[in-house]
């Protein structure tokens, strides 16, 4: 899996684009061989001046390689900001439930956190906010009204939530 993630990474630098975006570029490889291409695609970019878009449900890859996060729910931007300050500080409710879920967070042996209810049907998605039919923190507001990317304090922090503090 390693070496095809590796030619599938020269493919895409022979174009020597300014922007890739790997989708899932890790997945089914073990954590040795994750952080061997990370590294490489990390020190390919570097060379070429190029961007990479990850995308990825994997939050340590994300905390291990991102130098700026933007945290998707059901089609929509929750949240958004430099890793360090995303991982140290979340604070759209999706954001924390994530981070809570991650393997290793809790006490050995302890169930992992979950987040209660199912994804909306993206068909139909439900009125206001699309985190709201399973957010814990939901007022009558948020079922209402879709809430809008605001910034939280100058370092790039925005989140999509009506609870998050206003700096």
């Amino acid at each position: 899996g390693g070496m095809r993630q590796r030619v599938v990474i020269a493919l895409a630098l022979a174009a020597e684009p300014e922007l890739i975006i790997a989708d899932e570029p890790t997945t089914a490889l073990d954590v040795s061989v994750q952080a061997q291409i990370m590294a490489l695609l990390r020190r390919l970019c570097d060379d070429r001046g190029a961007a990479v878009m990850l995308v990825t449900h994997d939050m340590g890859v994300i905390a291990e390689t991102a130098d700026r996060v933007a945290v998707m729910y059901a089609g929509r931007i929750a949240e958004q900001a430099p890793a360090a300050t995303l991982f140290a500080r979340p604070e759209h409710p999706y954001t924390a439930g994530l981070l809570g879920a991650a393997p290793g967070e809790g006490e050995p042996g302890q169930r992992l956190a979950s987040i209660e209810g199912t994804v909306p049907d993206l068909r139909a998605p439900p009125p206001g906010c699309r985190f709201a039919p399973r957010c814990p923190f939901a007022a009558p507001r948020c079922h209402a009204e879709v809430p809008g990317l605001r910034p939280l304090g100058g370092a790039g922090h925005e989140v999509a939530c009506f609870r998050a503090p206003v700096e």
